[in-house]
């Protein structure tokens, strides 16, 4: 057996596995998988010639016309070879300039370029198929001699050259995984070109052009149709959820300028009214104005509220969709026909832990009130919710369109703090609960209540209350695992308010391929600390709005654990005293009048 026969049946073996591998799936159309497999066919097809080419050679008389034939054919195979690869480099080297169109990247100058090739392609083709070639034979070792054979090489070898100097000019362009291939097939080829010269019996140029081809299978840009479904099935599920928290926070702030409103228009009134008893009427009204506004703005809106530390947690956890549905089934068979019964609740809402018995028991209570007071009309029961970092605020909304309730029975409820006395722990027990239990039930789960509602109109009840995301510290420490063996970079948390500065240190630091988190305010910073976010160092604005950068230092320092280096960005006008920023506990200090040499100072430091 000629000795090159092994190495070509392995080649053939595993490119046709790759193959397999690569059309298991449903791929997006590019023009790189197009390439791609068209260059898989090519080595197939090339390993195949070759393999019956030495046959050809060992067996067949020297004027045999498909020994000639074979030749022809494979020498194509080495032209189609180098083709192929030096359109791929011309894709990939220039594929921020292409446009998508069908699917498919469109430019001008790619296209004029390929042209370009494949006219010379086509050339050598039929120059090919005219030169014509020697052979010499001795034994098992076979040469190929000629103009046929010097101009394949030829041209071989100037589109190795083309692949190489196109790799150096579009080197900032072309992602290094994609060249890695092409790098080390360059390399390869010098002792390859020497081992065969050498030993002429060993035929290794088909096997060497099939190891290229099967290696940059592992660097194709290469997904596949299930999870380009599937991403697109969840960017449908973020832009959903995105419209409910903006049509959400669209109706918060049409209720914020109702009680605005009412503020007003019974300022107005009472400045013309006389009558005592009808001011305090209407100061009531505007105090309960001044209860749903200060309940809307700090207890629904004021996301820096939401404190993992203050929420009173209770190790039980509930799917809220699960919680929800539970209680619209209960609900439904309570309902007169002549009511109807609307329901909404946002997509993509994560696992909580609370008390969603407790939970469960008082919206089923609030509902039910609703259900008795509305004969006719309509009930609503709607869900939203705010998330920051590992807490979810859920707003629970119940309106009706039933008799309602008085402004002296709604400041009853609302202003019930009291403790559970015995009735109250005995009526625990039941199912359905009076509002007033409601109410201290609420508060004790750390909850709030708002009540509106108009005599002979209906009543809007809205609870809020913050739970804790289900798990969040066991799936933050997976994927701060996953991120420390994944990227090595160091992580940089950016606390500044001045954009002109941002930029500068952003740029800068993602110069020196260091990873850039900013936040503009230090409440913010804290609340990402404690959700348990690690960064290498900290950089922070001294002077800035509601806390500034020495409050937020001594903040994080508070926290558990926190162990992380802060270097404070300090003005002109300071740089007199920048050694008390480090006995107040600084890491360092960035001077702001000459930002740009600092960041490299502190850089090269750390």
């Amino acid at each position: 057996m000629h000795p090159s026969i092994p190495l070509l049946v392995i080649s053939l073996i595993y490119t046709i596995l790759v193959l397999f591998l690569f059309f298991s799936k449903e791929k997006i159309k590019t023009i790189e998988n197009k390439l791609y497999a068209g260059l898989l066919f090519t080595v197939i097809i090339g390993v195949i010639i070759d393999i019956i080419g030495i046959y050809c050679h060992l067996y067949l008389p020297d004027t045999s016309f498909f020994r000639w034939f074979v030749v022809k054919i494979y020498l194509v195979y080495l032209l189609t070879f180098v083709y192929l690869i030096t359109v791929y480099i011309v894709v990939i080297s220039f594929k921020e300039e292409m446009k998508l169109v069908n699917n498919t990247y469109k430019s001008k100058k790619t296209s004029n370029i390929i042209k370009f090739i494949t006219a010379i392609y086509a050339i050598s083709i039929v120059l090919n198929f005219i030169l014509t070639f020697t052979y010499y034979k001795d034994g098992n070792a076979v040469y190929l001699e000629g103009s046929n054979t010097f101009f394949v090489y030829g041209m071989s070898a100037l589109g190795i050259l083309s692949w190489v100097i196109m790799v150096l000019i579009n080197r900032k362009s072309i992602p290094i995984r994609k060249i890695i291939p092409i790098i080390i097939f360059v390399i390869i080829c010098v002792p390859v070109i020497l081992l065969q010269l050498s030993n002429p019996e060993l035929l290794v140029v088909t096997s060497l052009t099939a190891f290229l081809v099967n290696f940059m299978y592992h660097t194709i840009e290469n997904p596949d149709m299930q999870i380009i479904n599937e991403l697109y099935k969840n960017k449908e599920l973020v832009e959903q959820t995105y419209e409910d928290k903006s049509n959400f926070l669209f109706e918060l702030t049409q209720e914020v300028r109702d009680p605005l409103f009412n503020i007003s228009k019974i300022c107005n009134e009472i400045q013309m009214e006389n009558n005592v008893d009808k001011i305090k009427e209407n100061i009531k009204v505007i105090n309960n104005s001044i209860r749903q506004l200060d309940f809307i703005v700090n207890d629904v809106l004021n996301v820096n509220s939401l404190d993992v530390q203050k929420v009173k947690f209770v190790n039980n956890r509930y799917n809220l969709n699960s919680l929800f549905n539970d209680i619209v089934t209960r609900i439904k068979p309570n309902i007169n026909e002549t009511v109807e019964f609307r329901t909404s609740i946002p997509n993509n809402i994560p696992y909580l832990s609370g008390d969603s018995i407790k939970l469960k028991q008082i919206l089923y209570s609030l509902i039910m009130n609703s259900i008795k007071k509305t004969e006719n009309g309509f009930i609503e029961f709607n869900v939203n919710v705010i998330e920051k970092y590992d807490i979810c605020r859920v707003i629970f909304t119940i309106i009706d369109s039933g008799t309602g309730m008085s402004l002296d029975k709604i400041n009853e409820i609302l202003s019930i703090t009291g403790e559970f006395n015995q009735d109250d722990i005995k009526d625990l027990e039941k199912t359905e609960l009076n509002i007033k239990l409601c109410q201290k039930i609420i508060k004790a789960l750390g909850g709030n209540l708002l009540i509106k509602s108009k005599l002979g109109k209906g009543t809007e009840v809205m609870l809020t209350v913050d739970q804790r995301i289900f798990n969040t510290e066991e799936k933050n420490n997976i994927l701060n695992n996953y991120e420390k063996s994944m990227y090595t970079n160091k992580k940089v948390l950016v606390i500044c308010q001045t954009k002109e500065i941002t930029d500068i240190i952003k740029e800068k630091l993602k110069e020196n391929n260091i990873s850039v988190s900013h936040i503009l305010s230090g409440k913010d910073a804290i609340d990402k600390i404690k959700s348990g976010k690690k960064y290498n160092y900290i950089i922070i604005e001294d002077e800035m709005k509601v806390i500034n950068g020495f409050t937020t230092l001594k903040e994080m320092e508070k926290l558990k654990g926190f162990d992380m280096p802060v270097i404070v960005l300090i003005k002109e006008n300071k740089e007199n005293i920048k050694e008390h920023f480090i006995n107040d506990g600084f890491e360092d200090y960035i001077l702001l009048r000459k930002l740009n040499e600092e960041l490299e100072r502190i850089i090269e430091k750390y």
